[in-house]
């Protein structure tokens, strides 16, 4: 029994000096340019979304819609001891289910039994989605910061003023960022007939600055908790942009502020489709007991536009850590937007949700219920349109 005991162990010990050691996946990744840090990420998210407009009903399951799936690759280095070199490439990954509505927006033609061809409005209530197959370009772009002197970048990244109207500490960034985030192209619909109208996602905005685009930006250092930034597109339009942050009697608490003027470059947004002059400020605190608030108010105006777009939105948060998956957050936002597509019609929004941090994995769940009204000049009976959607984003 001894030496089946010792033929045993030796050669547990021969296989286990002979066994690879595993290793990080990191490990056997080499970079193109060993002169550079290049880190890859991105995130995957996946969205089941309930929606009812007053005549139809629907589950469906979509990508993300605030924040969908994603790849990116991050590049950084030293140009010098005073200067660092950056660059961002982030993909918006081809979509599953990126668009989903009521089937109420085409025309068919059918032929019935006896062989007559007939026209339908489409008007039946079915799903419809489709895939966007394609790799969009979120972020191309290269920067120079020098430590006294601010940042420089140039290519397609964030203008100056993307963001300002989404200063916020709570948690609901991925979840709801616009008054129609979980409904895509679904329409509202009129009377108690049903009829299909307005879609609406048109009827709402955010104003928030010019989005991304092809850019040069500059932004300054930090001083004091202030920074400033300004951007000019390749079209002639520009923006300037403030930010602050910092402490006060034991808040912490953030805003930001810009100007936009797209007279030169056209319309900033596809809602708000009128060249003018935009304007916006937003600004949330949080305090250390879990309790967070966050607003905005913006507008623009344009000669000729026929209509003073107005926007503004006011939310609230408390988050705990209830369990050991992480923080959970339980909010309410309610958004505003006025004269976005023509004059005379406003959409209020809604949201009550919760979301999830998953602690050990480094990501979140979220559920959400949003209530979307519209109303306009002429007293058109709307039927509002009510929204469920859990998502999940898994980080990389």
């Amino acid at each position: 029994m001894k030496n089946i005991l010792k033929t045993t162990v030796a050669a547990g010990a021969l296989f286990a000096l002979a066994a690879p050691v595993a290793t990080p996946a990191s490990a056997d990744f080499k970079n193109g340019n060993s002169k550079v840090n290049l880190t890859i990420g991105g995130q995957i998210v996946r969205s089941l979304i309930y929606a009812d407009d007053g005549e139809h009903s629907q589950l469906f399951q979509v990508d993300g819609r605030t924040a969908g799936t994603r790849l990116r690759y991050i590049v950084s280095g030293s140009l010098t001891e005073n200067v660092k070199v950056g660059g961002l490439l982030e993909h918006e990954v081809g979509q599953s289910n990126d668009s989903f509505y009521f089937d109420g927006g085409t025309t068919s033609t059918v032929t019935s039994a006896g062989g007559v061809a007939a026209s339908l409005s489409g008007a039946t209530g079915s799903d419809l989605s489709g895939d966007a197959t394609s790799f969009g370009i979120r972020h191309a772009f290269v920067s120079f910061e020098h430590k006294s002197m601010g940042k420089l970048s140039i290519g397609q990244t964030n203008t100056a003023s993307n963001g300002t109207m989404e200063q916020s500490f709570m948690s609901n960034g991925n979840t709801t960022l616009t008054g129609a985030t979980m409904l895509s192209k679904i329409r509202f619909t009129t009377g108690t007939n049903g009829a299909f109208s307005l879609t609406a996602a048109d009827q709402t905005d955010t104003l928030d600055g010019l989005n991304r685009d092809d850019v040069i930006r500059y932004d300054t250092p930090t001083f004091a908790g202030f920074k400033l930034a300004t951007s000019m597109q390749d079209e002639g339009t520009f923006d300037v942009a403030g930010f602050w942050s910092g402490k006060i009697a034991g808040l912490s608490v953030k805003g930001a502020a810009h100007y936009a003027n797209t007279e030169a470059g056209g319309a900033s947004t596809p809602a708000v489709a009128y060249a003018g002059q935009q304007w916006g400020i937003s600004g949330s605190a949080m305090h250390d007991s879990g309790f967070a608030i966050r607003a905005n108010w913006g507008a623009k105006r344009g000669e000729g536009a026929g209509r003073k777009t107005k926007v503004w939105m006011v939310g609230g948060q408390y988050g705990a850590k209830l369990t050991s998956l992480g923080t959970t957050a339980f909010y309410v936002e309610y958004y505003n937007a006025e004269d976005i597509a023509v004059a005379g019609r406003d959409m209020d929004t809604l949201y009550v949700g919760v979301v999830q941090k998953l602690d050990s994995i480094g990501s979140e769940m979220s559920l959400v219920y949003g209530r979307h009204s519209l109303d306009d000049s002429a007293n058109t009976d709307y039927n509002d349109i009510d929204a469920v959607m859990f998502q999940t984003i898994l980080n990389f």
